[in-house]
């Protein structure tokens, strides 16, 4: 039935490029229609499993659904099938604006994919959100036509994980169990599928959307237990509240969930009750269009603007340059600036993909988040997938200022669904080490993100214990209450955080030990020499020091 079904697709697939018949490139046409049909057999065979007699429904709704798409200027939304088509038959535009660019296919395919995010929420606001019975099916298709634009038929590795979380809730129902199934599942088959695909290079694979998709299941089956909780009168914090779901989502509800097109790729991430509230309207997405209309075109604009900025920035500071031995040749002061300089403007390769996912996200209407007063008005707010803090980022001074502002909802992730869940250990950095090492276990296997991740902890804890120790201090406030020692002492920190954020972000971008051992060791150690002697070495000298010149406060003695 479902072989049927996929090769009906496939002749309307034909059908509608039947203008492509006379091109010599006829054969490879023939093997797209193949693969396409393959995809569908994957899909529809696992849905069979799932749930047959709702499904029967939900292929006639999704075959209808994808011949209205093709339709006139709809055809937006099923940009991946035409390029890959047009790819096939030798008149894809991509490489020759790669070259131009000055970058690699896959990454301006993915770049494509990101930027068509916001043209296929209008595409739904305009023709499909009033058919409610077409808007899980409508993300599933846009989504399974980035995912087979940007990896052909390895799509089907970002369904299995969905398909399988909705089998082990149907069957173990939710709960502790689900839960553990859940997560050894998921980042056992991430983390084969880092094995399989991982390089040094930055190669992007399934394994991209496969990282946040791994993360929503997690706090998915979290969230199903968290309900269940409720259900039984069990007390919850206040996000476990906002986020527990009591009835688990459909076979089609999730798949739209996994598919959802403006953060497939590369997430952010967001909860299953954000996309149930989206999907049943409970959002003020009529009354207040003009909002979040004009809200999504400025993180458009934004992620354009820092989009550039990354290119600019990449050609001028970059990797290659201080893997090369010229690089020693420079003074150490210069190593250390440039080195931070280069990462201040690497991270901008990921603000500039969150600025215009969460662009898409708002257009769709997504990120209702609320609303606040400004005067006398009550306005809504749309930051409910915002992934990224500018203004704290830019004007960071200290490691911690960059984790509330950077990678936000991964970051609320790892605070909500690990480190949180860690408060039976009664051991804080214990639970802080453990839940850095389960996102540097989630990036990969290479030691660079390992390295990165033990960076954060060293650095976090020597902050801390530093900001304690000198808010004790009797000259503290005084130095901040002077306007002209307060600006000196914003370029000092702002420095220190620059330099060091780009000591700590190497590992990560290099990945091999060889290579981040090599630049570590023309900044001769100096984040080793700073950070790793500092609880048992420099602390307790601060301490004594302090205590000796008699300005240190008693611990009990509360300042204000």
């Amino acid at each position: 039935m479902w072989d049927t079904s996929s090769r009906s697709v496939a002749s309307f697939l034909k059908v509608t490029y039947s203008h492509f018949d006379n091109f010599k490139e006829k054969d490879k046409a023939i093997a797209f229609f193949a693969d396409m049909a393959a995809v569908f057999d994957v899909f529809c065979f696992f849905g069979m499993l799932a749930r047959p007699s709702v499904l029967l429904v939900d292929l006639f709704t999704a075959y209808n659904l994808s011949s209205y798409l093709f339709c006139h200027e709809k055809s937006v939304t099923m940009f991946g099938l035409v390029l890959s088509f047009l790819g096939l038959v030798g008149l894809s535009p991509i490489a020759f604006f790669a070259d131009i660019i000055g970058t690699t296919e896959p990454a301006l395919k993915l770049l494509i994919s990101i930027l068509m995010g916001y043209p296929i929420a209008i595409v739904y606001h305009k023709y499909v959100k009033q058919h409610v019975e077409y808007r899980n099916l409508y993300f599933i298709l846009t989504g399974l036509d980035m995912a087979y634009y940007n990896f052909g038929t390895s799509l089907y590795h970002n369904a299995i994980p969905g398909i399988i979380i909705y089998l082990t809730t149907t069957f173990l129902g939710p709960g502790k169990n689900n839960v553990i199934v859940t997560f050894v599942f998921n980042m056992t088959y991430l983390l084969a599928g880092y094995v399989v695909t991982e390089s040094e290079d930055y190669d992007i694979t399934w394994t991209m959307p496969h990282c946040v998709l791994t993360l929503k299941l997690i706090a998915l089956s979290f969230d199903t237990w968290d309900g269940l909780k409720k259900k039984n009168g069990e007390e919850l914090s206040a996000n476990n509240k906002i986020t527990a779901l009591e009835t688990p989502p459909t076979f089609v509800e999730l798949m739209g969930f996994v598919y959802f097109p403006a953060c497939f790729l590369v997430g952010p991430i967001f909860s299953f009750r954000r996309y149930k509230d989206f999907i049943t309207d409970k959002f003020p997405l009529e009354s207040d269009s003009a909002v979040y209309e004009k809200y999504a075109m400025k993180r458009l604009i934004q992620g354009l603007l820092y989009l550039i900025a990354f290119q600019v920035g990449v050609s001028v500071f970059n990797m290659k340059y201080m893997l090369s031995d010229e690089f020693s040749d420079n003074s150490i002061f210069y190593r250390h600036f440039y080195c931070g300089l280069w990462a201040h403007l690497a991270l901008y390769k990921y603000i500039s993909c969150w600025l215009l996912t969460e662009a898409a996200c708002i257009r769709f209407g997504l990120s209702y988040n609320g609303t606040t007063s400004k005067g006398d008005l009550t306005v809504s707010k749309w930051d409910g997938c915002n992934n990224i803090k500018l203004l704290r980022f830019e004007t960071a001074t200290k490691f911690n200022h960059y984790i509330e502002s950077f990678n936000c909802n991964t970051n609320h992730f790892a605070a909500e669904y690990v480190y949180k869940r860690l408060k039976f250990l009664g051991n804080r950095n214990l639970s802080q080490l453990i839940t850095l090492s389960f996102l540097a276990l989630w990036h990969g296997t290479q030691s660079g993100y390992y390295m990165t991740f033990f960076n954060e902890f060293i650095i976090i804890v020597m902050e801390k214990d530093f900001e304690a120790m000198l808010s004790r201090s009797t000259f503290y406030e005084k130095m901040w209450s002077n306007t002209a020692i307060k600006y000196v002492l914003y370029i000092i920190l702002k420095t220190y955080t620059i330099v060091f954020m780009g000591w700590s972000l190497v590992p990560f971008d290099v990945k091999s030990f060889s290579k981040w051992w090599g630049v570590y060791s023309s900044l001769y150690l100096s984040g080793f020499l700073l950070f790793l002697p500092w609880s048992f070495v420099y602390k307790p000298l601060m301490h004594n020091a302090l205590k000796s010149l008699g300005v240190m406060r008693p611990k009990t003695q509360k300042t204000e």
